[in-house]
């Protein structure tokens, strides 16, 4: 089967935060992969401009027909089929899975005409919460038992691959369930779960190993290779695809544009949705003026994006100052510091930045992966240093910068 004979599609809305933090490192770590097939883009009310970003960087986009990304997304992966009657073998993915791995093999798994997906960690409640009247009882002894008898545990709506014919049989499935709407089901989050183990209760879902669609619950493991590039892995072997959700979306250690972070800004500018770059601000914030001052610091000069937001407090012997958005701070010290303290944080609910470091006496000291890290400088009065922040223009990542006396960790 030649490349051109297999696509691998993903939907998504036109909220910004998950175009920069889902899509971009789902199409940048799957262009880092040996996958030489079609990606596709089903576009939920996706904004013209970001059309014309996807298409300018040979991503094919279809317009949705259908209202309902969870479910309708489904269907649209059917008409692809209909309208790229060269296709053979289609894969859908959530839009917060990457590709660690530089070797793609799904297609390689994928044989015959049933829908192929991996298993989830657990049972959700979400997988019966659509379930309604009459036939509840029987439906959710479907989804439950009888998947759990065949499958050994849920299954994982995030991954759906399988032949043209395939998604034509389950594109059926669907719209039956669909017609049943108000009936046998409510139309809340979940319902794209529930049709999928409602089609695996009748034997028409075949496992793939866990590793293509990785729910990190069942245990990441991180080692460096011999080029020193970090890898993913788990028992069952390298990792494929890994599923960033919710509870997890924003670490780190296992963000794509944290572990490849020079060669993501690089490849991801195209994609940026502001062309907002970092200049000096004319006044320093006042908030961050009087905080550093009672601290024994100075400002000399703020430099950030136009959409940069600030918050800075004292918070007992500490100076701690939030920022979103690309920004330079450079620091004078109008005391001694011995030493000066500077804890780097990151909010949990935000994406971080994608780069951080400080510059202080022409070194330069670049912030790793860890969710804290502090650094520790000699700083005697009139001391200089500058703390950046980088992502991507518009991407709104935000740091927490904490400097104090000492190290409020340390025993």
């Amino acid at each position: 089967m030649s490349a051109s004979e297999e696509a691998v599609c993903v939907a998504i809305n036109d909220n910004d935060r998950a175009w920069y933090e889902m899509l971009v490192p789902f199409i940048l770590s799957l262009r880092r992969s040996d996958f030489q097939g079609h990606i596709a883009v089903i576009g939920f009310g996706l904004s013209q401009r970001k059309i014309d970003i996807l298409r300018e960087q040979a991503i094919n986009v279809l317009v949705a027909e259908e209202e309902s990304l969870p479910v309708g997304r489904y269907l649209e992966v059917a008409r692809i089929c209909d309208l790229n009657p060269g296709l053979k073998k289609i894969a859908l993915y959530d839009a917060d899975i990457w590709f660690p791995a530089r070797t793609f093999d799904l297609f390689s798994l994928v044989e015959g005409d049933t829908i192929f997906a991996c298993t989830d960690a657990w049972f959700s409640d979400f997988i019966t919460n659509p379930l309604i009247g009459p036939n509840s009882q029987a439906h959710s002894r479907m989804v439950r038992d009888e998947v759990a008898n065949l499958y050994g545990s849920a299954l994982q709506a995030g991954l759906i691959a399988g032949s043209r014919q395939a998604w034509r049989d389950f594109a059926a499935h669907v719209r039956e369930c669909l017609g049943r709407i108000g009936t046998d089901f409510r139309a809340i989050y979940g319902l794209d779960t529930t049709i999928l183990h409602l089609w695996g209760a009748k034997e028409r879902v075949t496992l793939l190993p866990d590793t293509q669609n990785f729910v990190t619950k069942n245990g990441v493991k991180e080692g460096i290779d011999a080029h020193c590039n970090v890898t993913l892995s788990s028992a069952s072997g390298p990792i494929r695809g890994l599923h960033m959700t919710t509870d997890i979306r924003f670490l780190n250690c296992w963000r794509f544009y944290n572990i490849h972070s020079s060669e993501a800004l690089g490849a991801a500018a195209p994609f940026a949705l502001s062309a907002s770059e970092v200049s000096p601000l004319p006044a320093v914030p006042p908030q961050v003026e009087g905080a550093a001052a009672e601290m024994g610091l100075e400002i000399v000069a703020i430099a950030s994006e136009e959409s940069a937001r600030w918050q800075a407090f004292q918070d007992g012997e500490n100076l701690t100052v939030i920022a979103a958005g690309n920004h330079q701070i450079r620091l004078r010290t109008a005391r001694a510091f011995t030493p000066l303290v500077i804890t780097v944080m990151y909010l949990s609910g935000h994406p971080a930045p994608v780069r951080a470091w400080i510059e202080s006496a022409g070194q330069v000291l670049v912030i790793g992966r860890n969710m804290m890290q502090a650094v520790f400088l000699p700083a005697p009065p009139g001391t200089e240093f500058l703390l950046h922040s980088e992502s991507l223009p518009g991407q709104d990542c935000t740091i927490v910068w904490k400097l104090s006396d000492r190290d409020a960790m340390r025993q």
